[in-house]
């Protein structure tokens, strides 16, 4: 598992907060226990890494059990040991951070993001920037998280979890070539950093190189081989290359080691529905449930549930399950939650054709992150993300004036306030507008800077390259879009017109060679 993929509850609606989250976590942290006025005094005699500043014995103590269990992604058991941590220490702000960054839902994320930010004075120089890091994160303002990370990385040269907090920053900006670059930094700096290399392999991987992400996954696996997320991580690359059995198998050693960690059994069904085993997939998701501990698991469970049914073809069965994850999230008074599940529900009516029926739970899933407590700026983000979905319902419905209109609203939004991620919708966009109205050039031209991780921007590239007869890069883009990113939430909607795409393709080439 990929820390920008440990926040199980968030994933459907707040993947921008995770970005920030998760970056510094590892057991390599310098071990100092300092009051504020000591810590002022530790900061004239800079140490390699960045100090840790609390006025507690037992709450240096906590933190360090804390930040053992983060870095082998037991964010569940981290978050109640932070907790503990700040009761023994009410001003300790790095612990607000730790806490922040393993919260298990919205309201805790922000709620530690406020009390890091009130506690910064308590810190030191360099766990200021990290918390300022943290606040940018939650704000969506990109650059100035950047410009905080950049700032602890200038003070802390050899710090290795600085590294890789500026590698995860890169790697969720997709520029996966100056991650690895950190990364190298962090496993130079510290070779034993075991969740560098985690890092490290999610890094390659997305950037094209299986086999560096094979070495570095072994590594990782070498490091800490009692521990599940190796064998967890592991097993996603091989379920990207194809080889469902021994990733099936790699899940279960992930198991055996912790029965309780919930990507194994999404991983599992997820092998099971791409080798064509639905049966074997929703037991699979059933176990998931069976181990969830935290209402966001249980959701986590059903939403497994619910990418096994569609990848099967059955979106009447994967509709019922997401009701029944929207009424469990309602009961909880979860408005994040539910506006997460029912926009994904919108996602299932554009790929049926129903575009007013999606943009109707579109309009619903606004309403309700209005209603959340998620912060301004997410609000807003909101916001935009109603714009872009709703841009995507006028094309499925063949509207092309009023979606150029929403693009075009949607574009003057993110390019003032976006992140990353939304500045690559704008391309998205643009590219599917342009495919719409046969424009295969521009269509091509404009999903080549889309995500380069979405399944679906991925499809449609590949239709443009066909139509333009970019054979081999058509095949290229068709096979990512069918076999890889397979833990995307958008991988069931264009897989099975991906596959018969790469059958077309190969029918064209053969009749080419005759």
């Amino acid at each position: 598992m990929n820390t920008f993929e440990s926040f199980g509850s968030f994933r459907l609606m707040l993947l921008c907060i995770a970005g920030c989250a998760v970056a510094a976590c590892g057991p390599q942290e310098q071990a100092t226990t300092e009051s504020a006025d000591e810590g002022a005094a530790a900061e004239m005699t800079r140490t390699e890494k960045v100090p840790v500043t609390t006025s507690s014995d037992e709450a240096r103590a906590l933190y360090d059990e804390g930040l053992a269990l983060a870095d082998n992604l037991h964010f569940v058991e981290a978050d109640a040991v932070f907790a503990k941590a700040v009761e023994a220490d009410p001003d300790f702000a790095m612990a607000y951070v730790r806490l922040a960054q393993t919260s298990q839902t919205v309201a805790s994320f922000f709620r530690s993001v406020r009390q890091a930010e009130y506690n910064a004075a308590n810190s030191s120089e360099g766990e200021q920037l990290y918390i300022r890091a943290l606040i940018a994160g939650a704000e969506n303002d990109q650059a100035a998280q950047l410009d905080a990370i950049s700032s602890l990385l200038g003070m802390y040269p050899k710090d290795e979890r600085t590294h890789v907090q500026l590698a995860n920053y890169h790697s969720g900006q997709q520029n996966f070539a100056e991650a690895i670059k950190h990364l190298g930094h962090a496993t130079s700096i510290n070779p034993e950093f075991a969740n560098a290399f985690n890092s490290l392999g999610y890094a390659h991987r997305s950037n094209g190189d299986l086999a560096g992400a094979k070495a570095a996954f072994a590594r990782y696996v070498e490091l800490i081989p009692d521990e599940a997320n190796p064998y967890d991580s592991y097993a996603e690359l091989l379920m990207e290359m194809g080889e469902y059995d021994e990733s099936i198998a790699n899940y279960r050693k992930a198991l055996e080691l912790d029965a309780n960690f919930p990507s194994a059994y999404a991983g599992i069904s997820i092998n099971e529905s791409l080798k064509g085993n639905p049966e074997a997939a929703q037991a699979a998701a059933a176990e998931m449930l069976a181990a969830a501990r935290t209402d966001g698991e249980k959701r986590g469970a059903k939403f497994q549930s619910v990418t096994a049914h569609l990848i099967a073809g059955n979106s009447e069965a994967a509709l019922a399950v997401a009701e029944e994850i929207y009424a469990m999230a309602g009961a909880e008074g979860n408005y994040a939650a539910m506006g997460g599940i029912i926009e994904y529900m919108g996602d299932m009516m554009l790929a049926s054709g129903e575009s007013a029926k999606g943009l109707e739970h579109y309009e619903t899933a606004l309403s309700h992150r209005q209603e959340s407590n998620i912060n301004d700026a997410n609000k807003a983000q909101a916001e935009r993300t109603y714009l872009y979905k709703s841009a995507i319902a006028a094309i499925v419905d063949d509207d092309l004036e009023t979606a150029a209109s929403r693009t075009a609203e949607y574009t003057a939004a993110a390019e003032a306030h976006g992140t990353a991620s939304e500045r690559r919708r704008i391309h998205e966009l643009a590219g599917y507008l342009a495919g719409a109205n046969d424009d295969n050039k521009t269509s091509a031209a404009e999903l080549a800077q889309a995500d380069q991780l979405d399944p679906i921007a991925l499809y449609w590239a590949a239709v443009a390259n066909k139509n333009l007869g970019n054979g081999d890069k058509a095949v290229d883009l068709a096979s990512r879009a069918a076999y890889r990113n397979t833990l995307s939430a958008n991988l069931p909607f264009f897989r099975d017109q991906a596959l018969a795409l790469l059958v077309e393709l190969e029918e064209l080439e053969e009749v080419e060679a005759e």
